[in-house]
């Protein structure tokens, strides 16, 4: 939940960086300034001066620490912490080294002096302090806003599910009285109409399996397969010859589970999208697939197509799913041409991320 920037202060200047933020540095650097200027009026024996001298440091300073900020924590902002602290080993003296050069140029350029010899070591030594102070802050800053990130991203998913508990509860309503109504609507189907009393099977069976995931944050990924199984059988009921279907998931990934009702709208919408319009039989097949620390998911459909802005707008069902892997896993859903027709939508989720159940070797 990022709130909107509230005065000028606030907006981005450059690289992420807020216009406060780059105010907050500019102090970081006047006072070291200052400091500096001070203790060099106060201990050296000739007295006066150090003024601009002081000023040209901590210029080049600030003129060294920019290419190293980009580099760290714009560049390489998605690294881990560990490697872009092991990459300060590397910065920290290119850092001193490039400042040394700058500093005594441009010391020549103003006719200020500059230590030499053995009393240059002092001018490697504050260097590798102050930079050691600066990226301290920055790194300890950097962490913070992660965490406060983190904290909104576990706030927005509480969130996520305490609206999911409210909706279960509101399903578990008199919900024998679908199930009761439904038996007798079968009932009542005469013996020669089977496939019809067949679809009201599967509709109970799609209806107590939504009652039941509504109450689990995570299922067999077997289980799900086995639900859009069901839900495409009952599709197929309406459509008949025109659908074709086939699942296909490794036997890596039935190790794991997911959450529940994943599919489910992405198979929808490939019925709603690709099946409805189509005026030639169409196969929807679902791939899962464990490759590269990821469980990659497939649906794709040889209809006519999705509209290309589906994934913006599309329905609820659809948006609802687009958010919840994006706020749970940090992923998003891809949408691209089929060949030689219908469209293909893609995900993955990081396996780190999911949970294992028990392993199965049944094939889908």
């Amino acid at each position: 939940m990022q709130q909107q920037p509230s005065s000028f202060w606030n907006r981005i200047a450059f690289w992420n960086i807020q216009y406060w933020q780059l105010l907050a540095v500019v102090g970081l650097y006047l006072s070291g300034w200052l400091l500096y200027y001070l203790a060099l009026q106060l201990t050296s024996e000739f007295g006066g001066g150090f003024l601009l001298q002081t000023g040209l440091n901590y210029f080049a300073k600030a003129i060294c620490t920019l290419p190293v900020y980009w580099l760290i924590f714009y560049r390489l902002h998605d690294w881990s912490l560990q490697k872009r602290i092991l990459l300060h080993l590397v910065t920290c003296p290119l850092y001193i080294m490039v400042w040394l050069q700058l500093y005594h140029f441009l010391c020549d350029l103003f006719g200020e002096g500059y230590m030499w010899g053995a009393a240059m070591w002092w001018d490697v030594y504050i260097p590798f302090l102050f930079y050691v102070l600066q990226f301290g802050i920055f790194h300890l800053y950097d962490y913070y806003i992660r965490f406060r990130k983190q904290e909104q991203k576990q706030i927005l998913l509480q969130q996520a599910a305490l609206q999911s508990e409210i909706t279960a509860l509101k399903a578990q309503i008199q919900p024998h009285f679908l199930y009761n109504t439904l038996n007798s609507i079968s009932a009542a189907v005469p013996r020669e109409l089977e496939h019809v009393r067949e679809m009201i099977a599967r509709l109970g069976d799609t209806f107590r399996f939504a009652l039941a995931a509504s109450q689990e944050e995570w299922i067999g990924l077997r289980e799900e397969l086995q639900f859009i199984r069901t839900y495409l059988e009952l599709e197929k009921g309406r459509f008949r010859e025109k659908l074709t279907f086939s699942i296909q998931a490794d036997k890596n990934a039935l190790a794991y589970r997911v959450p529940p009702m994943l599919l489910q709208p992405l198979v929808e919408n490939a019925i709603k999208h690709g099946v409805g319009p189509s005026l030639w039989p169409v196969e929807i097949r679902i791939e899962v697939q464990t490759t590269n620390d990821h469980l990659n998911f497939r649906i794709s459909d040889t209809g006519i197509g999705w509209d290309k802005n589906a994934l913006a707008g599309g329905g609820i069902g659809l948006r609802n799913t687009r958010k919840r892997i994006a706020q749970q896993f940090g992923s998003d859903l891809h949408l691209t041409d089929n060949q030689p027709s219908g469209a293909v939508v893609t995900f993955s989720i990081p396996l780190t991320q999911l949970p294992k159940g028990i392993h199965e070797s049944t094939d889908h």
